[in-house]
């Protein structure tokens, strides 16, 4: 089986109710939102690296990883899946395709055998899947799930997104 790798930035650490975002015109990360009381991102949320999604921003990945990783960290991560989304921009009706990816660090403890997005198992996909969806519909968006795929989709969304 093969395994498909990316870097990945990290803008958002597992745990923090803080959304940071790369800002390139500054050229440095930016406190972007503050999530409501109860609510953090329950891994880290970060960004690959000279990709550009259809929503104009980088191909966005969520990495579960052994601890928090901080702000700016550059992770050599395994894809393993890609959560099919698409959401409106707030207010807006219009769905545009904002797919993110699921990648664990090579180096790790927790994920070493992942491989696939199956491997993390049904809850912990569930969990995810919640997340996002309640991420943005909080915020007054829609929300579509569309599917999730495998390390092979995954790593098939990135190179449609290589700049």
């Amino acid at each position: 089986m093969a395994s498909y790798r990316s870097d990945v930035i990290i803008e958002t650490p597992a745990g923090s109710r803080i959304k940071y975002a790369w800002d390139p015109q500054a050229n440095r990360f930016r406190a972007k939102k503050v999530l409501p009381l109860g609510m953090s991102f329950p891994f880290d949320f970060g960004f690959i690296p000279g990709t550009r999604a259809p929503d104009g921003d980088p191909l966005d990945a969520l990495v579960v990883a052994d601890a928090p990783l901080a702000v700016g960290a550059i992770v050599e991560c395994r894809l393993l899946g890609v959560f099919r989304v698409a959401m409106s921009e707030k207010g807006g009706s219009k769905l545009v395709e904002n797919d993110r990816l699921v990648a664990a660090p090579v180096d790790t403890i927790r994920g070493a055998r992942w491989r696939e997005l199956a491997d993390l198992g049904a809850e912990l996909l569930a969990e995810i899947g919640d997340f996002f969806q309640s991420y943005v519909e909080r915020e007054g968006r829609r929300f579509v799930h569309r599917g999730r795929a495998g390390a092979r989709a995954a790593h098939a969304t990135l190179l449609r997104s290589c700049e």
